[in-house]
């Protein structure tokens, strides 16, 4: 059974709060939740991280590689924050 779309904004959260200096592709994230052991898929992880991206002030900052078209994603300071209150 897939995860609902709160619990995966939070995990995603969570993982990147974890790594507050480092940017991550979408898919790798995704590879690290399922050696986590959840159930969840690209697109799912790709919503989260849209959602977290345009709340406001944002909690994830997305980022192009200077070399290629890959988005990589980091928390920011918001997100941190946030995840550290539990909201």
């Amino acid at each position: 059974m897939s995860m609902t779309p709160e619990d995966t904004r939070f995990e995603v959260r969570r993982f990147l709060a974890a790594r507050p200096t480092a940017s991550i592709a979408a898919d790798a994230i995704l590879n690290n939740l399922k050696r986590l052991g959840l159930e969840t898929t690209l697109p799912e992880v790709e919503a989260a991280l849209t959602f977290l991206m345009g709340l406001d002030p944002a909690q994830v900052m997305g980022t192009i590689a200077s070399l290629g078209s890959t988005i990589r994603y980091q928390i920011s300071s918001a997100g941190i924050l946030a995840y550290e209150r539990n909201q």
